[in-house]
């Protein structure tokens, strides 16, 4: 396998990877979104949850933006600042 091969493969991965990633993120905001309801009584919001959730997107998005930097660096190394 040529190294271009190898780094294309490697390239589709991170792709996936990322999009998996926004995924996650996605619900993870629209989850913390239903929980913080600004007409539920605050004493009712489980804002343990709404924390916990918070933490997880905050770790996915560093996730993500490391993801997204190695992307960009193989593109680089491919020649390649569109694909």
């Amino acid at each position: 396998m040529t190294e271009r091969l190898k780094f294309l493969g490697r390239l589709e991965e991170k792709r996936l990877h990322a999009e998996r990633l926004r995924l996650k993120m996605q619900g993870l905001r629209d989850s913390i979104r239903d929980i913080l309801d600004p007409f539920e009584p605050l004493e009712e919001i489980n804002l343990a949850i709404a924390a916990q959730q918070a933490m997880e997107l905050a770790s996915l998005q560093i996730e993500l933006k490391a993801t997204l930097e190695e992307i960009a660096a193989i593109r680089k190394a491919l020649g390649r600042e569109d694909a």
